[in-house]
Formats: C-alpha cells, sequence, structure tokens
C-alpha cells in the first residue's frame, strides 16, 4: 500500500530523470536535505490550510452538519461555564468561546453538550438560547453540533471549504511521505523501490 501511495502518479521519466540528475549534482547529503526541506514545507502548507479551512467553518454561526443531510431540530440551551480557546486550536486561528450548556428540545429531554465555536459566549451565562441542534447519530443523540439559525447554502459553502481543506492537507501529507522516504532512501534507492529503477548511466 505505501509503494502504491508514493508511486501514485510519480512514474514520468522526466521527474525520474530530474530527480537523478539532481541527486548527482547535490550529492547524497544535499539532496536528503532538499528532500526534507520540502517535506517540511508541505507540512506547513498542509496546517496552515486545514487551520484556514476550519477558522472560515467556524465563522459560520450554523450548525454545519445540518447542512449535508442530518437536519437540524430548535431546542433551547441555558448556558453554562465557557472557556476561551485560541490563538491556535481545533476551531482554527483566533480565539473562540466554548461553552457548556444544558440542552432542552422540544419534547422536554435534556442533555448536556458543549457548543462552540463562540456561537454562544461567557456573556450569555445563565440565559436561554434558542438555538439549531444537528445529530449525526439521532437515536443516542451522539455527535451533535448547534448554531444559530442560517441559510442551508451558507452552510453548504462553509462546508465544502472544510472538505477541501482536508483533500489539501491529504495530499500535503502524501508529498510529505514522498520526500520523506526520498531523504531516507536516497534517488536511486527510491526508484528502485517504487519498481522503476533509473537506468544504468545513474548508478
Amino acid at each position: 500500500m505505501i509503494r502504491a501511495i508514493l508511486g501514485s502518479g510519480l512514474m514520468d521519466p522526466d521527474i525520474r530523470g530530474r530527480e537523478m540528475r539532481l541527486w548527482q549534482a547535490l550529492g547524497p547529503a544535499g539532496y536528503r536535505l532538499r528532500s526534507v526541506g520540502l517535506a517540511a514545507l508541505l507540512a506547513v502548507i498542509g496546517v496552515v490550510v486545514f487551520l484556514g479551512s476550519m477558522t472560515v467553518a467556524s465563522l459560520l454561526p450554523g450548525s454545519r452538519a445540518g447542512a449535508l443531510g442530518p437536519g437540524e431540530q430548535q431546542v433551547r440551551a441555558v448556558v453554562g461555564d465557557c472557556q476561551r480557546v485560541g490563538p491556535i486550536s481545533r476551531r482554527g486561528f483566533g480565539y473562540w468561546w466554548e461553552c457548556e450548556a444544558s440542552v432542552i428540545t422540544a419534547d422536554g429531554d435534556v442533555r448536556n453538550a458543549w457548543i462552540g465555536p463562540s456561537v454562544v459566549t461567557h456573556e450569555d451565562r445563565g440565559r436561554a438560547v434558542e438555538l439549531r441542534e444537528s445529530c449525526r447519530d439521532k437515536i443516542h443523540f451522539t455527535d451533535c453540533t448547534y448554531g444559530r439559525p442560517t441559510s442551508r447554502w451558507l452552510g453548504l459553502g462553509m462546508l465544502l471549504i472544510v472538505r477541501l481543506g482536508w483533500l489539501v492537507s491529504l495530499f500535503s501529507g502524501f508529498g510529505v511521505a514522498m520526500f520523506l522516504t526520498r531523504a531516507l532512501l536516497g534517488a536511486p534507492r527510491y526508484f528502485r523501490f517504487r519498481g522503476n529503477p533509473p537506468s544504468n548511466k545513474w548508478t
């Protein structure tokens, strides 16, 4: 599986020739250092893009998960203690409030939940706030998100941005694995590992 991932789409002889020329021009140490540097650059890009997409998603006041399928129901949340997260967190860049709340449904059911990012804040403590709830598991009411009423199309757009961030991060991860493998093996052994050995003039 590793070999398939690292070799996918990279069997072009021009790429192999370029890498082998770099191997000879930079030498083993220089080539490995270059590969590690490119892996680090891709890792930074992946993290920044992912956190950026999460930041955009956190700006949406809606429940997010309701944009594609689970649907929403109106609930009342009595806000309790809040904590501030940031400047870098799973919510992205910036500072965001996450608050504990008692959620009361239209049927009178009560459950505890954490609500964020900044859908409610410390200024709402002790107040009852009307929100929208979206739960992926509608039997046990787990994996629920909460938000203010908002456009479903806006929620869908934000969700697509998050998916794009995940996709870029995934490809960045593949690139990091590829360059670190090149750094570990060196160019000649790397292409042999992929089943695409360099010609004799490079060995």
